[in-house]
Order: C-alpha cells, then structure tokens, then sequence
C-alpha cells in the first residue's frame, strides 16, 4: 500500500510515531463498510482485528493481513462491577498447550507499585474456540475487593505461563456521589464513545460504565474474532473504568443463546459450565459475572441475565426484555423492595428494549419479529427500521409491536410506580429520546398531570418514571453527524426530545434530592441536553 493510503486510515490522517511495523487497528478506517445485521469482513475496517501492513513475497506487492494472535500474552484486559468495593479483572491468554492441573492466574494488586500484593484468580479452558483457533484459549478471572471510594489502585496480571502485563490504574467507585456513562448499541466504529469514555473516566467525570445491550456487532462474526476484536479495543477503556454489560438481543440470536448467563456462583469450578459461546466477551459475559451483581446484591439473581448492583446513593437493576419470564419479575419485585431509600435514594432500571419512545409508539402495528430481531437494522445507521406485520391467508397475524410493547408495559410500570422508580434507560431504538415524567391513569399511560389534568412538563418531584433511550453509542455506520429537536406536535405528549446520530448519557448524583443526566455527542464530545430531576420525596408514585 503506498503510504497516502495507510494514512487514511488512523483517525488523525497518520500513524502514530511509534507505530513501526507492529499490528494495528487504525480508528479512521474502523466500521468502514459495516452494517448492523450484515457481516463485511474487511481488513481495512479492523473487524476481525489488528492487521499489518505486508510484502508478498511472490509478487512484490504491497498488501493488508490480519495478524496472528500473540501466545501467553495477557489481551481483553477489562474490570467488572461486582458489588460497591470489588472489581473483576478479566483477561484472555492463548497457549500451544492447556495443563489443566497448572492453569492458575493471579493479580498483583494495591495503592502503589510498591504495596501490591498477589492475589488468585480463577481460570477457564475455552474448550470450543480453542478446538477452533488449534490453540488453547483460556479466559481468566481475579476479584480485586476492599476498594474505597475514590481511592486509586494499581494492579497488573498474568496466567500461569504469561509475563506480568503492564500496570493498570483505576479508582474506587465515589459511593457518595456517584457519576457514570451509559448507552446501549455498540460496536468498534469510528464514531462510537470509546475515546470519550477514555477521557472522562481519566478526568474523574466518570466512575465507571453501563452498556445496555448490543455489544459488538457481533460477538460471532468472522469466525468468532469479532468479539475478540471488540474486546481488544475496548480494553484501553475497560482496563481501568470498570463496566456493567446488560444482555441485548445481539447476544440472545448470537452465539449460544442464554447458556452463557446461566448456572454461576461465585467459586463455581468454570470447567463444569456448558457454555459454547464462540467469542471473548461473550464468554466474558458468561465466567465474569461469576464474581458480579447476580450473586452479591441483597437479592441474589443468580443468573447475569437479570440483575441489582447498589453502587451508594443508586440502585442501578439490569433487566433482560429478550425474554420477560414470571421468574424475573418476581425476582424484580423483591429486590426492588430491599432498596432502602434512606441510603440509597435513586434507583435505575435498565434493559435492551425500551417501554417508551416516539418512533415505536408511531408503529404499533409493525411486526414484532423484526423489531426485536437484528434483522431490523441493517440499514438503520440511525432511528429504526419498521416492516409490516406479517398475517396468513386466514387473516391470523403474527405480533406486532404494539402488543410486545404493551405485555412488557402491563408487566413492568405497575412495579415501576409501586417502587417509585426514577429513570427507565434503555436502547436498541438507534437514536436518543428523553421523555416527561409518565404515569399511569388505570391502564392508561401518559405524561403525569396536575391535581387540574394538566400536563406536567417539568422534573421538580416526579410523580411518575422518567424514561430515556440513548441506543446509538456507536453503531455500525453510524455518521458524525447529530441533532436534536423538541418533540413534534405529531409525536405523544410524554416526548420532551429526540435526536439522532452516535451519543451516551452520563448520569451524575449530585445529591440524595438532584440528579443530573447529560447527553453528549460522541464525535464532538458537546453536552447538547441536559436534564436535573429533584425528587424530595424519594418512594412509591401510588
């Protein structure tokens, strides 16, 4: 490749000084020619990878390759929330050979350099992949605990047969005022809010991150080294701002399905789990929350399909709307009645789907099995797509979206306003969206209104959920471009705005009574909306 070429394909027009010849992922190329639903393994767009710059040495000629993993090296780095004072530091090491008997991974671990101590981890042989990549691929897990609000820490890893990895730092989570990004939707694209997070998590403007489902665009592309891709890039964040992954429907069609979110308990022995998960985070997702909220919250999920983390002044509950079983909803409704308000005020409820959002509610009759499949945004760099709902010649139509949506609404506001609920975030609609506070009128939902049925338009103590969408924090071809609106006059009554292109909130307690959500525009970085909620009398909205 001339070297006009390769220059455009880093995200600041050049190659970084030191680059030499090592493997890379250049951000100016990266999501080039992707969709979401579709795979384009191309080099250029880093998909399955870092590649490097090569001669043929038959022809002369200049060329692109992926490169070959490196063996007994520490890659994925990433820390997980577990509960208020532990992370998970979780890696991957490949290896010409698997000794069960020896496969151990530790952590070095303290204030500084000088004070670490070594702790034990947990190892797994990833029998399928490895069996796939002819090497043995294992995946390793050490809780790092005892951590104290704001406090730094540093740390560094290796398997049994690798080298130490670099030293890494993080802070302890601020459990007085705690400030954290969440989105939904995201792959490794240009425009995604990695080197946002990067920045904010370094400044202190976050304490850590809550990705709402969608992850990777997908975990199984190319043979499964999407994941590993995804991993790989994301680790320069995830390394030292520890995250909460919540299930999207990109996880349910890809891969194994829920066998790698069943079945663990902390200590567990990870050989005896079932996954067949066929990339790094989607097995991540599985032996990582081992360690996670499923296990260690004051109503224990068991499973990281669903799952609490009170993290100080937030409760924050991830929920999987793939499947919204009987189970789950009990499950909800006793943890949710754990939370105590006194000491922690606010609660958020997460998942994939949304309850809310206008473009949804502009398409009740659309078909369901499209909107919740993957299929649905193969073009959707932005918003949604929506097809019609499919009927027999007898007339008998499948669901549509508007019956989904409201057996999740029957099942979940009830709960919602029983708890009182603050924030509902969610994704997958690939756009932001913000709404008034809802409530409920019988089985009607609405903007809340005054003792004088007018509409509320304001967040001075709530009466009812506020609910919000930021699903496109990166997606597949997603443009630098963005705007934001008021509602239209077309759209209902709870819609306070609605924009579109790649964006993540960043919510900030500011206080047990205010909290302040910020939407920020990944390719500019700019705050364009801000909302403070003051909630004085934290409880039940019945």
């Amino acid at each position: 490749q001339n070297q006009s070429s390769i220059d455009k394909t880093w995200y600041h027009g050049k190659p970084p000084s030191d680059a030499g010849n090592k493997c890379a992922m250049p951000g100016g190329s990266a999501g080039q020619f992707e969709c979401d639903g579709c795979t384009v393994d191309s080099v250029v767009n880093s998909y399955a990878g870092p590649w490097c710059y090569c001669k043929t040495p038959a022809t002369g000629h200049n060329n692109t390759q992926y490169c070959i993993p490196p063996m007994e090296v520490p890659e994925q780095l990433n820390l997980q929330v577990a509960d208020a004072t532990s992370v998970v530091a979780s890696f991957v090491t490949r290896g010409k050979t698997y000794e069960k008997e020896r496969e151990a991974c530790s952590a070095m671990f303290g204030q500084t350099e000088e004070s670490m101590q070594l702790v034990p981890g947990i190892s797994h042989h990833y029998k399928h992949l490895s069996k796939g990549e002819g090497m043995s691929y294992t995946l390793h897990f050490i809780k790092l605990a005892g951590l104290e609000p704001g406090k730094n820490y540093v740390y560094k890893v290796k398997s049994h047969a690798s080298e130490w990895s670099p030293v890494y730092t993080f802070r302890g989570i601020d459990l007085t005022l705690p400030k954290f990004a969440i989105y939904g939707d995201m792959g490794h694209t240009k425009h995604g809010p990695m080197g946002n997070l990067e920045e904010e998590c370094t400044s202190g403007k976050i304490d850590f991150i809550v990705h709402m489902g969608d992850h990777a665009y997908d975990l199984g592309g190319a043979n499964d080294k999407r994941g590993d891709a995804y991993m790989n890039v994301f680790s320069r964040v995830l390394a030292s701002c520890p995250w909460i992954p919540i299930i999207g429907n990109h996880e349910v069609n890809d891969g194994d399905h829920y066998q790698r979110y069943l079945n663990m308990t902390w200590g567990q022995t990870l050989v005896e789990t079932k996954s067949t998960a066929v990339s790094a985070l989607g097995d991540f997702l599985t032996k990582a929350t081992l360690f996670g909220p499923g296990f260690h919250a004051a109503v224990p999920s068991k499973t990281s399909r669903y799952f609490s983390v009170d993290l100080g002044a937030i409760h924050i509950v991830g929920l999987d709307l793939n499947r919204l079983d009987d189970g789950q909803l009990s499950w909800l409704e006793e943890d949710l009645k754990k939370v105590n308000r006194e000491t922690t005020p606010w609660i958020l409820v997460s998942s994939h789907f949304p309850l809310f959002h206008p473009s949804v509610a502009e398409n009740m009759g659309a078909s369901n099995d499209f909107y919740s499949g993957d299929g649905h945004e193969k073009y959707a760099t932005s918003g949604h797509d929506f097809v019609p709902v499919e009927c027999d010649a007898l007339g008998k139509c499948k669901e549509t979206v508007g019956e989904a949506l409201l057996r999740n609404q029957q099942a979940l506001l009830p709960v919602l306003e029983k708890f009182g609920v603050d924030i509902y975030d969610a994704g997958h609609v690939h756009d932001y969206a913000a709404t008034w506070p809802i409530c409920r009128i019988g089985s009607v939902s609405g903007i809340c209104k005054d003792e004088h049925s007018k509409p509320i338009k304001n967040y001075k103590n709530p009466k009812g959920t506020v609910h919000i969408v930021e699903g496109n924090g990166g997606v597949p071809g997603v443009l630098g471009v963005n705007d934001l609106k008021p509602c239209a006059p077309k759209e209902p009554d709870w819609c306070r705005v609605h924009g579109h292109g790649g964006n993540h909130g960043i919510i900030s307690i500011l206080s047990p009574e205010i909290l302040k959500y910020e939407h920020v525009e990944n390719p500019t970085g700019k705050v364009t909306d801000v909302m403070t909620i003051i909630q004085n009398r934290h409880g039940p909205f019945i």
